[in-house]
């Protein structure tokens, strides 16, 4: 094959990032806008050595979950993946991914199911956006940035929030709003419990805390912290992680990479005698400490600090029933964090990851510490685009 070769082709599923593939010839190609099991027509864009991108010239046996798309922007945005296909169809093939990436661990795949966002929306669901502004040749362009630099320019985003692509509206809409943005400056969008928050690059140290609703009580976050996009995923989310820590009656709750303190809140909402936490960030440990307060911990330890340096005190301290909850960044665990929960006593984990490669990679990291695992659970945090969350539960 060569670039501009017309095949016909059925694609075998939708990998993790939305393509579909399809064997051609003996060699594996890579189309976006194709359902798993349909047949099309398609046109090679790109060889490399060990596959082929092409891209559909006609969809020739349809399936029956494919529907017409309602963003412009499908195919040309970073943001979309899966808008040509019913949100059903969407969470069995981000399902099959994540059973896909574990099947290196041996993992029945009956342990790993889906969880349903209850009457959550597929769309207008984040509550964050950050955009980019571009200027060149008298040009200005405000809107997402590929990972290798290409710009998709936009004035709304169907998974922005409606606050958020009403403010939007309002910048776009003020003569003065594109003259005072520089090339390359980022425009973030917030919205919170009490409206959409704005800021340019970044927020400033002095930045006010934005209330966030968790559990139906009052959370403090950071401006420029993290905080899940999705308050539908984050009910789904919450609950599991407080269901797994009743069942297990914990006493004692290591929250590691804490950020602002959300499952340590859990744990203290769920009644949990002792909790302890590790966050690098100075402003969200502050943040933390002040929700933990909040939902009600009366013992608690926490610390600023690198995770990975102050585990292996922390678990030391831990008894045995202790459950220890790692929700690192898409990086995944440091293999010291990693060498401390081997080390230590602890039996109870969990683990919560949105990228499932480096969690495939840290779950055989922890199985050497003999750890096992007992359930997995895919949250589709961020329906529409390419991603989604995991929740496993381990135990020794």
């Amino acid at each position: 094959m060569n670039v501009g070769t017309l095949f016909r082709g059925r694609a075998i599923k939708n990998v993790f990032g939305g393509d579909a593939i399809a064997r051609i010839n003996g060699e594996i190609v890579f189309v976006p806008g194709v359902i798993g099991g349909e047949e099309f027509v398609g046109r090679i864009t790109r060889i490399s050595k060990d596959y082929a991108r092409a891209e559909v010239v006609e969809i020739t046996k349809a399936s029956p979950e494919r529907i017409q798309c309602s963003c412009p922007g499908i195919g040309r945005c970073p943001g979309c993946a899966y808008g040509f296909m019913t949100h059903s169809a969407e969470q069995q093939q981000k399902l099959g991914q994540l059973r896909d990436f574990l099947k290196p661990l041996n993992v029945d795949p009956e342990l790993v199911q889906g969880c349903r966002l209850s009457e959550a929306p597929m769309e207008f669901y984040r509550n964050k956006i950050k955009l980019t502004m571009r200027k060149a040749g008298g040009e200005a362009q405000l809107g997402y940035v590929f990972t290798d630099g290409r710009m998709y320019p936009l004035a709304q985003c169907r998974l922005a929030s409606e606050a958020i692509n009403n403010r939007l509206s309002e910048l776009l809409a003020d003569p003065g709003f594109i003259p005072s943005m520089h090339d390359r400056m980022t425009l973030t969008l917030r919205e919170s419990a009490d409206g959409v928050t704005i800021f340019r690059n970044s927020a400033g140290k002095h930045a006010p805390l934005l209330r966030e609703k968790v559990l139906d009580r009052d959370f403090w976050v950071p401006t420029e912290s993290f905080f899940q996009v999705n308050r539908y995923g984050l009910k789904v989310l919450t609950e599991l992680v407080q269901q797994l820590l009743t069942q297990q009656k914990c006493e004692y709750f290591v929250d590691a990479y804490a950020g602002s303190g959300l499952f340590g809140a859990v744990a203290a909402a769920s009644g949990v005698k002792f909790i302890a936490g590790v966050e690098e960030d100075v402003s969200a440990a502050e943040a933390a400490r002040l929700n933990w307060r909040n939902f009600g911990a009366e013992k608690f330890d926490f610390r600023s600090g690198d995770a990975a340096e102050l585990l292996p005190e922390m678990l030391a301290a831990a008894p045995v029933g202790a459950t220890v909850l790692f929700d690192p960044p898409r990086a995944g665990l440091d293999s010291r964090a990693v060498r401390a929960l081997n080390n230590s006593k602890i039996g109870n984990v969990i683990y919560v990851s949105c990228h499932p490669a480096t969690l495939v990679r840290d779950l055989r990291r922890l199985q050497r510490g003999n750890f096992r695992i007992r359930q997995v659970n895919m949250i589709d945090m961020f329906p529409r685009s390419a991603h989604f969350e995991t929740l496993v539960q381990l135990f020794r």
